[in-house]
């Protein structure tokens, strides 16, 4: 039938493509073997990869994730653990942030063995089987499974090609012998799958069983008769397993194409030379062969028979809605009194980023933009830099005549609730030309080099356009500074104390977003950012402003290594850290971030060296991972010697639901070669990422979701009309309500879903990967994921709701419950993502919303802070200590500082000033003003810096700014003034 079948379509002369549009897209789950996957020596040698690249040429959409694995393994290993990853193909689900049924996932492909088919499918294994169990009984397990967990998704059973050796004697087989394995393949091979098909939709009336019939339909086209019958066996086959080539799997992803997108193989795709000429040339009739195949087949029917999927797969609940409870939560404002617990990722810096760290509002300032005359923007800022009109620290050195001035934003969207950011603000600048203030600048006035305006945060940004400037005096060193930060500024204080009080007392901070480390295009130390770059969100936060965080307030830096940075860079930025990082505190390091994430461009940079450095591979771009981040780990703990124990922590990371991924990491045989020992050796802990709550912003909750909103609301506007509440009044009523009643519904989902699996299932095998490999199981991320996925993005009601359910009390207690799992799993380090941010619908990641911000989610992260595990590592508590910023009166202070970083102003009056050591900033203010320093004269050189005086001795390195006079703590009552100095 199939060969007659394939004959006809040779002989169409009506094309098929047209005869049915299919599918858009596909989402696939595949439980699957070589059969499907083959590590061969090509990366083409897998049915995912063509697959993907059919779908590009259509136009359609795919995502797949997968594992290897036999049958039995499947049935007993659930949940999925995926392990596949192909360079251009999406990936569909992150165990990591969500349930394997929140995916989305609208096929599930079942491989079985093909050595098995000699006895019926509901015979028992041959072998080591105590339990009895048979190719039927397994997937029926796995059936069930998907039932439970997907309400139903369409459960495929890949009929995979037949073992070839007990059929042909020896490898390659003779034409007669080959023929006969074809034939085989159609006939008795292909009736067991009908007859395992059969019993699983009999087993389970109830489910979507469909057989994908890919050995039976390729018969067709190689046996007696088909349009490839003289393709010879190794075209298709390596071994007798049989193992195949390219060709064999792009034949194969044709079938599985036709089925899952319900549509004929693209018309438009051309396959690649490498793929078999006869393949290549005859690429239209194959495809219209393997159409009407597929058709024949009834796999078609099978699919538009099946009943509809997303109706069943959350129908809404129609019961009453579990009742919102009350919520055990610790008090606001715990802080540590010993070793601190947590660490938090510091949010990117962005002008419309809420987190405002730093005391001149310009250093987080949006790249210059050109306006054309008479619109908005027209030149990008790589144009402005290829035509040289910046300089190396991006100030521009003149306005092009096509250009009617240049534009850079500060204060974007802040919210209308950030009352800190309400106030005068000072702009001062050096240079002369014409800088105007635009946007929500208010009350502007301007004076020489200098301009003041007022803001009040709200929608919008704070404009500084420059419209001319002096080719030989340029516009430069522009700073935008709140007036009442003005002593601060002038003393050298980089951080904003209200930011600087909200992470003060953290264990550590993680920079991967200060640094940009996501396709960070640094390669060598020159291409490092500087202090002296006008805004810090070009390149990211330069190392020496990291370090002085770090010190200031006592807290771990984890720093990430730009993936492609050479060894000069390691190494110098490992010199510097080495030298001026607080010695008592720890350097995490880690190279680059997430390099497994091909959405990122260090995952396909990394492919890139694989293949020029071992040649195409399945797992190159991830052990060249391992690779490379051993190196890096070699150069620190050499510029670190014998102290590296005790101020390094070299980090790996793995991905969280990619469990095995981390043995091509640790073990890796091909770096193996390269480094004479595995890369696990270069390492001190073993990172993953905690997400939970992924599943709620994807379409297969959207029936669930969307109708606990629509009854909340409902309940909102019936308890406002109980209220006798009319029109405006009750408008107003349900605007503030409407989202109370779902919280309870989705909180217990949260639980119940993939929280639950995160710390019974995933953090646990993690732990024990981790122990294996000798290393410490820390976090490099983790917390809510709480956020609309895909289309949902565009549902305003679905983001005001999850940005609502973010901050409640409920969330605090999951953050409890997942808190409390890492530790009992045996993590230490945990990582919150992030510290300020403000919620979008693309998710509510900061703990805080805003600087001024209070909420129960927060609360609940410092009080594990304080009071959560510590001990993992021993550490002197006086490590993570930090300074004061003390502030005097109009009278005669005396403002005494600590062995830290310490900010002391004074006020009108004659104030004294004691610094306790370390790098302080000392401003006297009006009135004459001491400096008390610790040690002698002797001990420092002095050294002026503008305005400033900068005191430098072993004991740090004091900035004084309107002090008169110095004195030193061996002879305190001497007094040398500032002019002598």
């Amino acid at each position: 039938m199939l060969k007659q079948l394939c004959r006809a379509a040779v002989l169409a002369t009506i094309p098929v493509w047209a005869a049915a549009e299919g599918r858009e897209a596909a989402d696939v789950y595949v439980f699957g073997n070589s059969l499907v996957h083959y590590l061969g020596e090509t990366a083409r040698s897998n049915v995912p990869h063509w697959l993907g690249a059919m779908a590009e040429a259509d136009g359609r959409r795919l995502a797949l994730d997968g594992q290897w694995g036999f049958l039995r393994d499947f049935a007993g290993g659930l949940p999925p653990r995926p392990n596949w990853s192909f360079p251009g193909v999406a990936s569909a689900w992150d165990p990591g942030r969500g349930a394997f049924g929140d995916a989305g996932f609208d096929a599930v492909l079942v491989t079985p063995a093909n050595f098995i088919q000699y006895q019926a499918p509901d015979m028992a294994y041959e072998g080591d089987n105590p339990g009895g169990e048979s190719p039927l009984g397994a997937t029926l397990k796995v059936l069930d499974w998907m039932l439970g967990h997907t309400g139903g998704v369409p459960v495929w059973i890949y009929e995979g090609w037949a073992e070839m050796s007990s059929l042909v004697g020896r490898f390659p087989p003779p034409d007669q012998a080959l023929r006969r394995y074809q034939a085989f393949n159609a006939g008795d091979y292909h009736a067991w799958y009908l007859d395992l098909t059969e019993a699983l939709r009999g087993a389970r009336p109830d489910a979507d069983v469909r057989l994908l019939p890919v050995a039976s339909v390729l018969a067709g086209l190689l046996g007696d008769g088909g349009l490839l019958e003289t393709l010879p066996a190794e075209a298709l086959y390596v071994d007798a397993d049989p193992h195949g080539t390219p060709t064999l799997y792009f034949l194969a992803a044709m079938v599985v194409y036709s089925a899952l997108y319900e549509t004929p193989p693209p018309a438009g795709y051309q396959p690649p030379d490498s793929l078999h000429p006869q393949v290549t040339s005859a690429y239209p009739q194959l495809a219209q062969a393997v159409w009407q195949a597929v058709r024949a087949a009834g796999v078609l029917q099978e699919a538009r028979g099946a009943p509809q999927r997303q109706a069943a797969a959350n129908p809404p609940q129609t019961g009453p809605l579990p009742r919102r409870g009350a919520v055990a939560l610790p008090a606001a404002g715990a802080r540590p009194q010993g070793v601190p617990a947590l660490g938090m990722g510091l949010n990117g810096i962005s002008d419309w980023s809420t987190q405002q760290p730093f005391v001149d509002l310009m250093k987080t300032a949006r790249e210059w933009v050109g306006h054309l005359p008479g619109q908005w923007g027209g030149v990008t800022i790589d144009a402005l830099r290829a035509e040289g009109v910046l300089d190396d620290n991006g100030w521009p050195l003149r306005i092009p005549d096509r250009i009617d001035r240049l534009e850079a934003l500060l204060l974007t969207d802040q919210p209308e609730d950030a009352d800190y950011l309400r106030g005068s603000y000072v702009v001062t600048w050096a240079g002369t030309g014409d800088l105007k203030l635009t946007g929500r600048a208010r009350r502007v006035s301007y004076g020489p080099r200098e301009a003041r305006f007022h803001y009040t945060p709200g929608e919008g940004a704070v404009g500084i356009s420059v419209s001319a400037t002096d080719a030989s005096d340029p516009i430069r060193d522009i700073h935008v500074v709140r007036e009442d930060q003005m002593a601060l500024f002038e003393a050298g204080v980089i951080f904003d104390p209200a930011w600087v009080a909200r992470v003060r007392d953290l264990r550590s901070v993680r920079f991967m977003d200060w640094m940009m480390t996501n396709g960070s295009p640094v390669q060598a130390w020159s291409d490092r950012p500087r202090p002296s770059d006008y805004t810090w969100t070009a390149w990211g936060v330069p190392l020496e402003t990291m370090i002085a965080l770090a010190n200031q307030i006592g807290a771990d830096p984890w720093f990430n290594m730009p993936h492609m940075a050479n060894d000069d860079y390691i190494r110098r930025f490992a010199e510097t850290v080495r030298d001026r990082l607080d010695p008592g505190l720890k350097a995490h390091v880690e190279y680059s971030n997430e390099v497994w994430n091909h959405i990122f461009p260090q995952a396909g940079w990394a492919q890139i060296q694989a293949d020029a450095l071992w040649g195409p591979s399945e797992t190159g771009w991830i052990q060249y991972y391992g690779l490379r981040a051993a190196q890096a780990m070699r150069i620190w703990a050499e510029v670190f010697g014998d102290a590296a124990q005790d101020r390094l922590v070299r980090v790996v990371a793995t991905h969280t639901g990619w469990p095995g991924l981390e043995e091509n990491i640790l073990v890796a045989p091909l770096a193996y070669l390269e480094l004479g020992h595995p890369p696990a050796a270069d390492f001190d802990a073993y990172a993953v990422a905690g997400y939970f709550g992924y599943e709620m912003g994807g379409t297969e909750m959207a029936p669930q979701i969307d109708g606990w909103l629509d009854r909340a609301e409902a309940e909102a506007v019936a308890a406002g009309k109980a209220q006798g509440l009319r029109r405006v009044a009750l408008r107003e009523y349900v605007r503030v309500h409407r989202y109370e009643a779902a919280v309870a519904p989705v909180t217990l989902a949260l639980q119940e879903g993939s929280l639950r699996e995160l710390v019974e299932d995933i953090l646990p095998y993690h732990a024990g990967a981790a122990e294996a490999a000798g290393l410490r199981l820390v976090m490099y991320e983790g917390g809510t994921h709480v956020a609309a996925q895909a289309g949902r993005t565009e549902d305003t009601r679905l983001t005001e709701f999850f940005e609502y359910l973010n901050y409640t009390p409920e969330m605090a207690k999951l953050y409890e419950s997942l808190l409390g799992g890492w530790a009992a799993a045996g993590g230490t380090l945990f990582n919150a993502f992030v510290d300020v941010a403000p919620p979008s619908k693309w998710g509510s990641w900061g703990a805080l919303r805003h600087l001024g911000d209070a909420n129960p989610r927060w609360d609940m992260l410092m009080s594990f802070n304080a009071t959560g595990p510590s001990d993992w590592a021993p550490r002197d508590p006086d490590a993570f200590a930090d300074g004061v910023m003390l502030t005097g009166t109009a009278g005669a202070d005396r403002l005494g500082g600590t062995a830290q970083e310490d900010i002391l102003l004074g006020g009108a009056g004659d104030d004294t000033l004691v610094s306790g050591g370390g790098d302080d900033s000392l401003h006297g203010g009006a009135g004459r003003d001491v400096a008390l320093l610790p040690g002698s004269r002797g001990d420092y050189s002095f050294a002026p810096d503008g305005a400033a005086l900068i005191a430098s001795s072993p004991a740090g390195r004091v900035r004084l700014v309107s002090v008169e006079g110095l004195s030193f703590a061996d002879s305190p009552a001497t007094v040398v003034p500032g002019s002598e100095l």
